[in-house]
């Protein structure tokens, strides 16, 4: 009687543990391919379009199929450039919905003339 009913338990904890190290291993791979598409992003000849590509890149050679869903937004302006990675976390236990979502900013290379401190041309 009693292994019937610690047996479900085990393997809920079990199921539990590992969908945790999903959670986090996810974590890491999005946080990771944010911060690339975002120093694509930041460079002086970077675009919206070359950070997206980047960042996809990037997931397709982790071999990311623990994000389902997955989705990159990439926002770049004079000054400031932004890469949004979200996606949902396969699931192993029936009712988890696990979102994530991490950004990577950074300000845009830029081109600054050099100041002529010595009155010299």
């Amino acid at each position: 009687m009693q292994v019937v009913l610690i047996a479900p338990l085990l393997m809920l904890t079990l199921m539990t543990i590992v969908q945790a190290g999903l959670i986090f291993y996810a974590q890491a791979v999005v946080e990771a391919a944010a911060q690339e598409g975002a120093a694509e992003a930041r460079r002086f000849d970077g675009t919206e379009a070359g950070a997206q590509s980047r960042t996809e890149t990037y997931l397709e050679a982790l071999n990311s199929k623990i994000l389902e869903g997955r989705s990159v937004q990439v926002t770049r302006s004079a000054e400031t450039a932004e890469v949004t990675v979200t996606g949902s976390v396969i699931s192993l236990v029936p009712f988890l919905d696990l979102e994530i979502q991490e950004s990577a900013t950074g300000p845009v290379e830029r081109y600054v003339p050099p100041v002529n401190a010595g009155g010299a041309p």
